[in-house]
């Protein structure tokens, strides 16, 4: 009776054992590597909801995607056709946040041609993209994203997350709301947002503009032709370099805008403040002019031909104007 008893429970604990093994094999990682011959000017949308992506360029007309899959994942769907190529990890609908933040998530790498348009869309994603001259488009919630020698359109945006970009050109709008941006050596058409985050920037980008509700500024440009800024509660501190002629405006409620011109700056200056904030001039010796009645103050002049405009106004805030 005994040893009928152990044989069964031996019998029992292997198929445990086995069960458990399968069990494990099943939650273990996809491992994929898939390669199509593509376009060398393709239209490629990602998909990939959580974890670690990198995408880089190829030296061929060849879309490769590798590395191992979120232990969550379906599985997932690739297509490519007429030029036109789709991948996108696929996650099940519900599931619990315990099982989210165990399981291990998405590691992959696309190689693409250099000459592709990149569309990327992420929840908890950092993101790693270099080489794309065919324009690209990255959105995440939760993540950062770091940017390299992209050209064309450049258009990044997260929520909770930073912003690292270098040697970007073309029409560049970087956007975050928690989180901070830094950019370096762009060129093109600029646009800045960060609600509650820091940006700094060192570009020599034709046209540059800048919101920031509750953050700071912190941008040196070299010859940026056409500049706006604007804030709320925030801070912005502008060095240009290189034009003489700028065309700048610029708003804030009760922050503080400074702005460095170069010494043989050409332009109209038009400063006005509205309910009893700072104007100060470093430039010329043109004094500021209170109103009549009320708190308001002004102040205009004139430097060489008067070419360039700077017009700015302030709430309450205050606005500083330095030569380099």
């Amino acid at each position: 009776m005994n040893l009928t008893l152990s044989r069964t429970g031996a019998a029992t604990l292997a198929l445990l054992i086995g069960l458990s093994q399968v069990a494990g094999a099943a939650d273990a990682p996809v491992v994929i590597d898939e390669t199509r011959a593509v376009s060398s000017n393709e239209r490629i949308e990602l998909e990939v909801m959580r974890g670690e992506v990198i995408i880089r360029t190829g030296s061929d007309n060849t879309f490769r995607v590798s590395g191992t899959l979120d232990e969550l994942a379906e599985g997932f769907e690739l297509r490519s056709e007429n030029g036109f190529t789709y991948f996108e990890v696929e996650m099940p609908r519900n599931v619990n946040s315990g099982g989210f933040r165990r399981a291990q998530e998405s590691d992959l790498e696309f190689v693409v041609p250099a000459g592709s348009r990149i569309s990327y869309a992420g929840v908890n994603a950092q993101v790693d993209i270099d080489g794309v001259t065919g324009g690209t488009q990255v959105n995440t919630v939760n993540g950062d994203i770091t940017a390299s020698n992209l050209t064309e359109r450049v258009d990044l945006r997260t929520v909770n997350g930073d912003i690292t970009a270098r040697n970007i050109g073309g029409r560049i709008d970087l956007q975050t709301v928690n989180g901070e941006i830094r950019d370096s050596d762009s060129v093109g058409r600029a646009y800045y947002e960060a609600v509650n985050g820091e940006i700094e920037i060192d570009s020599a980008a034709d046209e540059v503009e800048i919101t920031v509700v509750n953050g700071s500024v912190q941008a040196r440009l070299r010859g940026t032709s056409d500049l706006s800024v604007k804030s709320v509660n925030g801070d912005i501190d502008v060095v240009l370099t290189g034009i003489s002629a700028p065309r700048i405006s610029g708003s804030t409620v009760s922050g503080e805008i400074t702005l460095s011109l170069p010494g043989d700056v050409d332009a109209r200056f038009s400063l006005e403040s509205h309910a009893g904030g700072n104007l100060v001039n470093n430039i010329t010796d043109d004094d500021v002019v209170r109103a009549r009645y009320g708190p308001a103050r002004n102040l205009d002049f004139s430097t060489g031909q008067g070419r360039g405009t700077v017009d700015m106004s302030s709430v309450s805030g205050r606005l500083e104007l330095r030569g380099n």
